[in-house]
């Protein structure tokens, strides 16, 4: 595949330490979730630490892999309830994509925001979203895309789907090309995906570039159920943007602070 001139080369970085030093107060307004995989308690008690702290946020974002059965409305609610000022955002994971019923829970969401695709301002805080996984059936860089956008992926003909089949739910939650050429355009302070960018063992120098394209000072991951932060720090000049990673069920500010650790069981918000 061609590659622009400059692929892999970090851009000029902006400056970190200021922006958190301006913008301290709204990022530590912004919780990152790592993957939940269906557990919620955890959050709810970081919640009410929180807010007997006074320092309650504003929004929580989840990374991917919330791996829903019940509609999300639902398991919001009593969240709204408890915690009327909290708002709720996301990307979707690739088990969020394991079953048409996950996708169609996932996405039966009320007022939370669904942030794939798009930049958000949060609390002031441009904050732009890329959920899913790379697969090598649609696309897996640095090889070119076997479909470059979701829809082709889905609208294959009327013969494609033997004996009335849906096609694969995995198709929902495929990193497309398109999405991705069409975030590279916008410009945010940080950047939300499920995949980690090329510092981690398994990551993927795409996001590195959408990173920089985007010219955002700060980038969080889920998916990989660790946390390698403190590696990607040392490679920060080389990407041009600070990485993070949250770990399983582990909850993170915009500065990258560590909130809570995962639950000790599976339970509910209460």
């Amino acid at each position: 595949m061609n590659r622009p001139a400059n692929y892999g080369k970090a851009a000029p970085l902006r400056d970190m330490a200021a922006f958190d030093q301006e913008n301290a107060s709204a990022m530590r307004k912004l919780w990152f979730l790592g993957d939940v995989h269906g557990e919620f308690r955890h959050i709810g008690v970081a919640l009410r630490q929180a807010e007997q702290a006074g320092n309650l946020p504003s929004w929580l974002i989840s990374l991917g892999d919330v791996e829903l059965d019940t509609i999300l409305r639902e398991i919001l609610a009593p969240l709204r309830l408890e915690f009327p000022g909290v708002k709720v955002a996301f990307i979707h994971g690739n088990h969020d994509a394991d079953t048409h019923e996950n996708w169609a829970c996932l996405h039966d969401c009320a007022d939370a925001v669904a942030l794939h695709g798009q930049v958000v301002e949060l609390v002031g805080i441009r904050v732009a979203g890329l959920g899913g996984n790379f697969m090598g059936r649609v696309w897996a860089p640095p090889s070119g895309p076997t479909f470059a956008s979701k829809a082709q992926a889905m609208k294959r003909g009327p013969y494609a789907w033997r004996d009335g089949q849906q096609p694969s739910p995995k198709l929902h939650g495929a990193i497309y090309r398109d999405d991705v050429a069409a975030l590279a355009k916008q410009r945010a302070d940080i950047l939300v995906t499920h995949e980690a960018p090329s510092c981690h063992p398994y990551g993927w120098e795409t996001l590195d570039q959408l990173a920089r394209d985007m010219r955002v000072v700060r980038t969080f991951h889920g998916h990989t159920h660790d946390d390698l932060s403190e590696q990607y720090a040392m490679q920060r000049d080389q990407l041009g943007f600070d990485a993070r990673a949250v770990n399983f069920c582990c909850i993170k500010n915009g500065l990258g602070e560590f909130i809570s650790g995962p639950p000790p069981e599976k339970a509910s918000w209460s």
